[in-house]
This record gives C-alpha cells, structure tokens and sequence, in this order.
C-alpha cells in the first residue's frame, strides 16, 4: 500500500516519468521505521513528506550532486556515497527529518533545511511550510 501511495504522489507531482527505483526506496525506508506523526498508521503522511521533500530537493533525481557537495535525491551534504543507494539515501532523509521534527516542532523541516539556527531563520521557515503543505495536499489529493 505505501509503495502505491508514493508512485501516485511522485506522478501527480512530476508524471511521464519512471519513479520505480526511488519510490520503491522511499517505501521501504518509511514502511520499515515507525511513523513520523501520530495516527498514521498507514504512513500516508509520513510518505507524503518525504515525497514532497525529494520533488523539492531534487526532482527525484538520485544522481544529483549540488555546488555544495549536497548528494541524492534528498540533498544530504557529504555523503557521495548516497547518490549510488536510493535505499540508504531514504533511510537517512527519514533519520534526519525525524530530527529535525524533534528540534524543531513549529517548523519541523527547518532543521532539516539549514541545521544549528534554522527554527528561527526565515528562509528554514518556508522551506519548513512548502515541504509541509505539498504533504498535506498529496495526502489530500492523491489516491493510491
């Protein structure tokens, strides 16, 4: 059921394109860790956001490598060895945006977004609501 759910998510997002490797690598890491909200059972929520965060960070590219040695389709910085593993890519985008949530409840992507600072920094802030708010509208909007 998640593996469907992300596919559908990635293809109302960026269609006519094959998202089989990191759909599959989002859906592994999410359904094997617990959820990132409460009542999410499903982890519908849970897979939304690291969908949007991936359509924003990358396009879902695993390939991309930024000017600031930013890696994968989550942009993790300094970890090369990440844009050769979608599956260990997932896995630490889900280990950190748990963080992130955890340091950062107001704006739970901001960590995430800019590290040590970031709950109060403006541009952390609307990273923090885009990625949040394309959550909430594929978990609205998408079937799976």
């Amino acid at each position: 059921m998640t593996l469907a759910f992300v596919l559908a998510a990635m293809l109302s997002l960026a269609p006519k394109r094959d998202h089989a490797e990191l759909a599959s690598a989002i859906a592994t890491a999410v359904d094997e860790s617990a959820p990132l909200f409460r009542d999410d059972d499903d982890r519908r929520r849970t897979s939304a956001l690291l969908v949007a965060m991936a359509f924003r960070e990358s396009t879902f590219r695993n390939d991309v490598v930024s000017k600031t040695r930013d890696y994968c389709a989550f942009q993790i910085n300094r970890r090369p060895d990440l844009a050769k593993d979608p599956l260990a890519c997932a896995r630490v985008a889900l280990v950190m945006v748990r963080e992130s949530m955890r340091v950062c409840p107001a704006h739970p992507i901001a960590f995430y977004a800019e590290g040590p600072g970031a709950c109060t920094s403006e541009r952390a802030q609307k990273i923090s609501r885009d990625r949040m708010a394309i959550a909430a509208r594929l978990v609205r909007t998408v079937a799976p």
